[in-house]
């Protein structure tokens, strides 16, 4: 069976008749989650189930400790490939990459968040303005006006290895982009990988002035595998609805779900919680879709309002254990499929070339592809991941 995006139909229960397509509306979210607080409403009553649907030939995603790569190595990159270095300006394209897929989500949905996870030298064109520095260089606008928000992970502790402070340089250099960028507009969301109480509340007083959002990730690693348990309640925690970015106090991610077990083990963790914004991956496990009966349950707080939902979209690399990967890929074939990721960080992955119109087909553009099946289960908005590859491309 082939494995293209197989995204299930949005079915009206009222007519028994499949609608399952995206509609362009510039005022697109209609407040739902207000009317469900104030008339008590029922989404489910509407819609039955919304599902990803996994393909028999998705290689499963194994917990916590990524497969070696079996399809290259740095000494047979060019082997691998069989190709040479593209000739591609790396950093632009993924920029324009991001601004495209903005453009397409926003066009059906303006209130639909686009949140980048790293790839702060994206925001300056430094690789085309003369003799720039960080800082100096002419801001890449239009890149920045496609966003809402901007994660950094490790900006205080993690970045070389868990628990352990991030280099007194990186955490300037890191401050210094933010503390420039702050007339942008857009959300921060800062990722710290300690379980310190003392740490913690260090990070957030140095990011006061930058209005930050914070959140320290529990071992193991950085995993982001479990939720945490250091400050037991959210920061911040409140009975608010909450209907974007913009209007939150706090936030968890929770990218690898497979230490839960099963799939309603883990919804029944996130439900249990007060956070007003959560940030999941759309398959339990990477492999089993949710739906849109769990995206209902998800949708509240524990206190009983709604909150914000954003999914992960890693665009920079092919992950071998999503629906989209078939069996008789590799290296080259189809054409789009770099060699092996060998810092994979949840499973076994190939480096893309980002910039293949056959490779953006499959992740944005249609309602069956990989961010069309997002909007439909209903979440907010998307994290993307994989910014970063760029630069793994500049030193190829």
């Amino acid at each position: 069976m082939m494995a293209e995006a197989n995204w299930q139909k949005v079915r009206d229960l009222s007519r028994g008749k499949v609608s399952g397509k995206l509609t362009r509306n510039p005022q697109s979210r209609f407040r739902w989650k207000r009317s469900l607080v104030a008339f008590g409403l029922v989404v489910g009553s509407l819609c039955a189930p919304v599902t990803l649907t996994a393909p028999v030939n998705a290689q499963q995603l194994e917990p916590f400790v990524p497969p070696p790569n079996s399809l290259s190595s740095p000494s047979k990159r060019s082997e691998a490939t069989g190709t040479e270095k593209p000739d591609v300006q790396f950093a632009d394209e993924m920029r324009n990459f991001v601004i495209q897929l903005s453009r397409w989500a926003k066009s059906y949905r303006s209130d639909f968040s686009i949140i980048a996870l790293n790839g702060l030298e994206l925001t300056e064109y430094l690789e085309t303005t003369l003799f720039a520095s960080r800082g100096t260089a002419e801001p890449a606008r239009n890149y920045l006006r496609a966003l809402d928000g901007i994660m950094i992970e490790a900006p205080f502790y993690g970045f070389d290895k868990y628990g352990e402070p991030t280099d007194s340089e990186e955490t300037k250099y890191i401050l210094g982009y933010l503390d420039r960028m702050k007339s942008s507009g857009l959300e921060y969301f800062a990722l710290d990988y300690t379980d310190k109480s003392d740490a913690q509340q260090a990070a957030r007083q140095k990011l006061r002035d930058l209005n930050a959002l914070y959140y320290a990730a529990p071992p193991p690693d950085k995993q982001l595998s479990t939720l945490a348990k250091v400050p037991r309640t959210p920061i911040g925690a409140n009975p608010h609805i909450i209907d974007n970015i913009r209007e939150a106090k706090n936030y968890a991610i929770v990218l690898d779900s497979s230490p839960y077990g099963t799939k309603d083990a883990f919804i029944n963790a996130m439900i249990d919680t007060n956070y007003d914004v959560l940030i999941i991956d759309p398959f339990h496990r990477g492999t089993i879709p949710l739906t849109y009966d769990d995206m209902k349950r998800l949708r509240y707080k524990k206190v009983g309002t709604p909150r914000t939902i954003l999914a992960y979209l890693n665009i920079g690399t092919a992950e071998t254990y999503r629906y989209y990967w078939q069996n008789n890929w590799r290296a080259g074939s189809p054409e789009f499929i770099g060699e092996g990721n060998l810092d994979a960080r949840w499973g076994q992955e190939h480096h893309v070339y980002y910039w293949s119109q056959a490779w953006q087909n499959i992740l944005f553009g249609s309602e069956n592809s990989y961010l069309g099946g997002i909007m439909k289960l209903g979440f907010d908005g998307v994290m993307l991941g994989g910014l970063n590859e760029y630069s793994w491309w500049l030193d190829y």
